[in-house]
């Protein structure tokens, strides 16, 4: 009959080391096999999933760098830098290995909040060239037409056109015969011997007796 005060069996226990010579070298080689809550063991078999194993990760030194005890998660067969590494969530650690987890979370931490945001490099407008010294700028420079919509491509396209040309004003002999001012008709124009004209009237008038006249005057009324 089995003993049931019997401890039970300890987990199996897996050492790996690491070709690192300090904590530093370690975090900056492989800090992407640990986080808070699970670390990746490079070099280690493949183990069931479920099964809760204990652990130690050292340094060349031989120096303890993470210990403790962790369930297996899984297995991957290229996890870092070509190796393979059996994931393990924690399920104790040790002060000194607690110490380290937080400092590589800091680090990591330090690095996305330090990052510049997806896509600023491609969303920057790039600046325009200054003109050179003397020329003047009648206009802002245009966007590429492949960089614009539709509709605003037809208001650069009307604000880049030249104005209409001016409507230039008909001179006075342009203009249609109706519109002809008076004293522009030649037939109306006054003859170059008007003076002379109008004074051979006058006197052919003052020549008349009063009743040739009377009878001019007759003449005109009944025609």
């Amino acid at each position: 009959m089995a003993d049931e005060s019997r401890a039970p069996a300890p987990a199996p226990a897996i050492r790996i080391t690491r070709p690192y010579a300090s904590e530093e070298d370690y975090l900056k080689g492989e800090i992407e096999t640990l986080t808070r809550t699970s670390i990746t063991l490079l070099g280690a078999q493949q183990r069931p999933q479920g099964v809760v194993l204990r652990f130690e990760v050292v340094l060349t030194s031989g120096q303890a760098l993470v210990r403790g005890e962790g369930r297996v998660v899984g297995y991957k067969a290229n996890a870092l830098h070509g190796l393979g590494g059996l994931t393990l969530r924690f399920t104790r650690l040790d002060s000194r290995s607690k110490g380290l987890v937080d400092r590589a979370a800091a680090i990591r931490e330090k690095r996305r909040s330090s990052a510049p945001p997806a896509g600023t490099e491609s969303s920057t407008v790039p600046r325009s060239t200054p003109p050179p010294p003397g020329a003047t700028s009648l206009a802002p420079p245009l966007p590429p037409a492949s960089s614009v919509p539709h509709v605003a491509r037809e208001a650069i396209a009307t604000r880049s056109a030249p104005p209409p040309p001016r409507a230039t004003p008909r001179r006075e002999e342009e203009r249609p015969s109706g519109d002809r001012p008076v004293g522009s008709d030649p037939a109306l124009a006054s003859p170059p011997d008007r003076d002379a004209l109008l004074e051979k009237l006058r006197l052919r008038a003052k020549s008349l007796d009063a009743s040739t006249v009377r009878e001019i005057l007759d003449k005109r009324r009944r025609a």
